[in-house]
């Protein structure tokens, strides 16, 4: 393999699909999120997703909460987890 189709691999593969996903929270509540931006990092060798709670903006300034996950997919594709960001380097 050459180094120019190493370094195409080792690239960030990012997907920004929006879609809307349904979580629970501590309590057991449904809380709807927005799906901002979703990517691969080969550094890591992990899949992450961006969230933002549907509907949720300060009345202030406009601002949202950004939430990074990681992105576990199940053994068939069809589903899986997220998982918390636990470290400043990912």
């Amino acid at each position: 393999m050459s180094e120019k189709n190493q370094n195409q691999e080792a690239e960030l593969q990012i997907n920004n699909d929006e879609e809307l996903l349904t979580l629970f929270d501590e309590e057991g509540n449904e809380v709807l999120y927005r799906k901002v931006l979703e990517f691969y990092h080969p550094e890591f060798d992990k899949e992450y997703v961006i969230l933002a709670e549907e509907g949720e903006a300060s009345d202030d300034d406009d601002m949202i909460e950004l939430i990074p996950m990681i992105n576990v997919p199940d053994e068939s594709g069809d589903g899986g987890k997220f998982l918390p960001v636990e470290t400043e380097e990912e």
